[in-house]
């Protein structure tokens, strides 16, 4: 690999690029380091640079006009091309999905429904990289859409085991910082718009456009754009996809191509009417929560729209299983109230799950929210968590979620600001495990329990530490099983 061909531009000496790395402290003699200053903008580049010099850097590359490097205009897009130099092969059909809430749910079940109808799959994302067994040691990669240096070498390994599908979650991040630009994507998928990542984004219609990018940008002209036609917020990447030839498979509601119509919601699933260019076809699903369906919806479409057998994932909806810590329920026992442990870390997720739990509460009973907010992460979502709890649930728990290096009881009283805004109380605890403890407590057997925020997550973190922490298992624990 020439060194001017990943760059893009000529360069006066040219040679033979052997490794390239984004992080100094990972740097070999010989490798060419490369920065992103998007990544950390405060990040002093001139430190970066003479640190990778002295660790033998073959020649430093950065978007920032510093003494000693070469000057790109994007950077991400130099790892990008470089990573599909590196690592050219990919199972046959990528598949994409991006959106505020809902990605890990979608290639979830995309994979569990490709595998069920015989097909070798396998996806990317927040659980880590997931293959046809899920019982064997799952690969954590760090990130919702890992860079180009990890997402490269793990489609080669993923191809070479002869996965015939791949689903990646796609982060707005991922987008902008150009992580993904390398995949070859059969078909892509957009959930929804909500707030979130202004700190990293700046503000909305910044956000939008990096959802957007997928489409306008990363997906081929012959790709498949599958679009929730429920979200009014699709309706800028359906307009786009179009001018570019792409085409568009709309999926959710009744005015879709492909439906996922609920009949039926209980605490034991979703009775839903599917259809695709045929009569409906009647399936139960064991899922909580009526947004499931949109999910599956996405997910059915990426699969169709890719070249996968109607007939055969539809038959396979039956079968497939809740993604861990994604409206997850927790066994109780009748006299005790149900429990559901969620991810749902951001404003419309976690209205979301409420809503959808609400139908669940039984006769006079009350459904019960434990929830905090991330340190060092969007602010302003705070109190507008904290008035969706109030205003939808019946009773608000304010905990903490991972404080990180901020105060937690800061973060607290901006939630419970958004409580008593949306005309509640909420009971403060600085202690998670009491905060569920209390809820489980407090409720009887036709209560409902939502614990929100972690979901899967199986550490909490305070300052630079992890701690270990289960919401599901100090659930279990709780409620005694």
């Amino acid at each position: 690999m020439k060194f001017s061909d990943i760059l893009g531009q000529p360069v006066e000496a040219d040679f033979d690029v052997a490794n390239m790395c984004d992080d100094t402290r990972k740097l070999a003699a010989g490798d060419v380091f490369v920065w992103d200053s998007r990544v950390a903008p405060k990040q002093d580049v001139v430190a970066l640079v003479a640190d990778a010099k002295a660790r033998g850097a073959a020649a430093v590359v950065t978007d920032v006009a510093v003494e000693g490097a070469i000057q790109v205009a994007n950077a991400g897009e130099v790892l990008s091309r470089y990573a599909a130099l590196r690592w050219p092969e990919q199972p046959p059909v990528m598949l994409g999905v991006t959106g505020t809430s809902g990605k890990t749910s979608v290639v979830w079940f995309g994979r569990q429904l490709a595998q069920l109808s015989g097909v070798n799959a396998a996806s990317v994302g927040t659980l880590g990289v997931m293959r046809k067994d899920e019982d064997v040691e799952t690969e954590y990669t760090g990130f919702t859409s890992p860079t180009a240096l990890k997402t490269g070498p793990i489609l080669q390994a993923l191809a070479r085991e002869k996965v015939q599908t791949c689903l990646l979650e796609v982060s707005s991040h991922a987008l902008v910082l150009n992580r993904v630009d390398a995949v070859k994507f059969k078909a892509a998928g957009l959930t929804n718009i909500t707030q979130d990542h202004l700190d990293f984004h700046g503000d909305l219609a910044e956000y939008h456009a990096a959802k957007l990018r997928l489409f306008a940008e990363v997906l081929p002209e012959d790709g498949t754009a599958v679009l929730n036609i429920g979200r009014m917020e699709t309706l800028p990447a359906a307009s786009v996809a179009k001018q570019r030839g792409c085409r568009v498979l709309s999926v959710g509601t009744a005015n879709a191509e492909l439906v996922a119509e609920v009949v039926e919601a209980n605490g034991r699933g979703l009775q839903l009417n599917l259809k695709y260019d045929a009569v409906p076809v009647p399936v139960h699903v064991p899922l909580i929560g009526t947004f499931q369906a949109e999910n599956l919806a996405v997910a059915l479409g990426l699969l169709v729209g890719s070249g996968h057998d109607w007939k055969k994932v539809s038959g396979a909806v039956s079968r497939m299983t809740a993604v861990p810590g994604r409206m997850e329920v927790v066994k109780s026992a009748p006299t005790q109230p149900s429990v559901v442990v969620d991810y749902a870390h951001k404003p419309d997720a976690l209205q979301r799950a409420l809503e959808s739990l609400r139908p669940v509460v039984k006769g006079n009973g009350k459904l019960r929210v434990v929830f905090g907010c991330g340190g060092n992460r969007d602010a302003t979502k705070r109190p507008m968590m904290g008035k969706i709890a109030a205003q939808l649930a019946d009773v608000v728990y304010v905990t903490d979620d991972n404080p990180r290096k901020e105060n937690a009881a800061e973060i607290r009283a901006q939630v419970l600001a958004g409580v008593t805004a949306g005309g509640a109380k909420g009971l403060e605890f600085d202690d998670r495990k009491a905060a569920i403890a209390a809820a489980i407590a407090d409720g009887g057997p036709e209560d409902v329990v939502l614990i929100a925020g972690k979901g899967h997550e199986s550490g909490q973190i305070v300052g630079d530490e992890v701690h270990p922490f289960d919401d599901r298992v100090v659930a279990r624990e709780v409620l005694g099983g």
